[in-house]
């Protein structure tokens, strides 16, 4: 068996404490050292706190810091996990390369297309292992449509999910003290998340590029919530239409809201090919083709959330040295977040069409924003 590999976790909000959970069992299997935890909230860092969210962390073994000079070390850290919110990137992605620790970064990435291709610049340079924090192409079902689709046509997909602006549960850090939302709830607020696509949309749009492949363009229209609406800075849009084309001729269509104090979640997903028709649920995926109203089966289990295959197989790729072990390598991730803040930017132009290539040349021919900076 390989020697276990020294990771460390940057960011303990939410999805900080799930990579820490997946962490744990690899720990348990002797894969990976637990060797250091970063976050710039103290409390976040407590080992009452800690335990209650993974019970089986053993805290007395590693490194607690609210620095992140600390563990940027490849002494202390071959590989760490960062789950830093998106607006608050600043060169920590840049740096670790440059030190040669291979880095998962969650998504969004950042907020601005020129910071991240810094990022990706510095990761081709440094020759680590990188990859984005896209867990759901680990999930079984949707690895089922993948092989599905790659011998049928698909021309055309849809998603909707519609929650309240309340529903978003991000609460770990006292987000005031670094300019944010009173109520700690950094998700509904543009500046931090980049709104509702960038922050969600993602998901659907990167398992969109999983089967179908490269998005071209990028149409998009939003409904804003008007300033007299907005509470504890949650002002990110009540509702949002996007249109993907994707190079193979496939459009997708995402539709998302997120309106104020209604609980009742909505959620559809749906792959229409030239002869069939697929539909995605958390414990089933059905097919509707031929003469038959009835479906077929495609995928039937138990929903998986794909956090620990996700990073069971980042750190086989590192401690094999096989890149095609990471099914959302940071390159390939880029590509999905330029497709969403594509979608931004197209409703900031009144809907006009973006091709995805034309704004990555434009992130290229201008300079990082700094973090915080709005988008």
């Amino acid at each position: 068996m390989a020697v276990p590999l020294k990771v460390g976790v940057v960011g303990l909000g939410q999805r900080g404490l799930q990579h820490l959970a997946a962490l744990v069992r690899l720990q348990a299997e002797g894969r990976v050292h637990i060797a250091a935890l970063c976050d710039v909230s103290p409390a976040n860092l407590e080992e009452a706190k800690l335990k209650s969210f993974v019970s089986d962390l053993d805290v007395d073994s590693l490194l607690r810091t609210r620095s992140f000079a600390e563990v940027c070390d490849p002494a202390i850290c071959q590989a760490l996990f960062l789950a830093i919110p998106p607006s608050l990137h600043k060169r920590e992605v840049v740096q670790a390369a440059g030190e040669g620790i291979h880095l998962m970064v969650e998504k969004p990435m950042s907020l601005d297309i020129a910071q991240a291709q810094q990022m990706g610049d510095a990761i081709e340079a440094a020759g680590i292992m990188a990859c984005c924090g896209f867990q759901q192409r680990y999930d079984p079902r949707h690895a089922a449509v993948h092989a599905y689709v790659q011998k049928r046509r698909p021309v055309f997909a849809t998603y909707a999910f519609h929650a309240s602006l309340e529903r978003h549960d991000v609460k770990h850090t006292d987000t005031r003290t670094l300019g944010g939302p009173a109520n700690r709830v950094w998700a509904a607020s543009q500046a931090w998340s980049g709104a509702t696509v960038v922050e969600a949309g993602i998901h659907p749009l990167d398992l969109w590029r999983y089967w179908f492949g490269e998005v071209d363009w990028v149409q998009a229209a939003y409904v804003p919530r008007p300033s007299a609406e907005v509470v504890d800075q949650a002002d990110n849009p009540y509702a949002y239409s996007v249109q993907f084309g994707f190079e193979g001729g496939l459009v997708g269509n995402l539709v998302l809201s997120r309106v104020s104090k209604v609980q009742n979640l909505l959620s559809d997903h749906r792959i229409f090919c030239t002869q069939s028709q697929v539909t995605i649920a958390p414990d089933q995926v059905s097919v509707y083709a031929g003469s038959t109203p009835h479906a077929s089966v495609l995928w039937q289990g138990t929903p998986e959330e794909g956090t620990y295959r996700f990073a069971q197989g980042f750190i086989t790729a590192i401690q094999r040295q096989d890149p095609v072990l990471m099914k959302s390598p940071f390159e390939d991730g880029l590509h999905s977040l330029a497709s969403v803040l594509a979608a931004n930017a197209s409703h900031e132009m009144s809907g006009r069409r973006i091709h995805l290539e034309e704004f990555l040349v434009a992130g290229r021919m201008r300079k990082p924003k700094e973090a915080g900076q709005r988008t």
